[in-house]
């Protein structure tokens, strides 16, 4: 935040006159105000800033009281200074849902990974009793089976 004198001296630079001119300009019978601005005493007060903006009011009043944001007033007397600040509620308005959506974007992907460890050992136990099966069914003797099959057929036919 620029210091009154500062913001004084930008003033009278912008509008290339001297202190004495700009205290005679807005209607101060003496320039002791302007004088104890310059040298830091005083700050502009709101009184003030509105005398000078009444007869400059391209100045923007926020700037002459803070010093931050633009000096001049845009078009159409709005001031460049809320034009900025709108952008930069904006621009965090923007930064904020960059976040959120990086958050948002973080938890799909913690949740995918979880997903897909789930799924990754739901797969692997179905390989490996797949694996069982097939081991198992290699164990199988086709001979004794159709042994079996027919000592059982033979069997049936003598009960009937």
């Amino acid at each position: 935040m620029k210091e009154s004198p500062e913001i004084l001296a930008d003033l009278l630079s912008h509008l290339k006159i001297s202190a004495n001119k700009l205290a005679f300009e807005i209607g101060l019978n003496a320039n002791t105000a302007i004088y104890h601005i310059k040298n830091g005493r005083n700050g502009i007060s709101p009184e003030l800033a509105k005398k000078i903006i009444n007869r400059f009011p391209e100045i923007s009043y926020n700037w002459l009281l803070t010093g931050e944001g633009a000096m001049k007033k845009g078009k159409g007397g709005e001031e460049l200074q809320a034009n900025e600040e709108q952008a930069n509620y904006k621009l965090n308005d923007v930064q904020a849902m960059h976040q959120d959506l990086k958050k948002d974007l973080n938890s799909i992907a913690e949740g995918m990974i979880k997903n897909f460890e789930v799924i990754s050992t739901g797969i692997m136990q179905g390989l490996m009793d797949q694996r069982k099966l097939l081991d198992w069914t290699e164990k199988i003797d086709p001979d004794k089976i159709n042994k079996s099959s027919k000592a059982l057929e033979e069997f049936l036919k003598q009960k009937q």
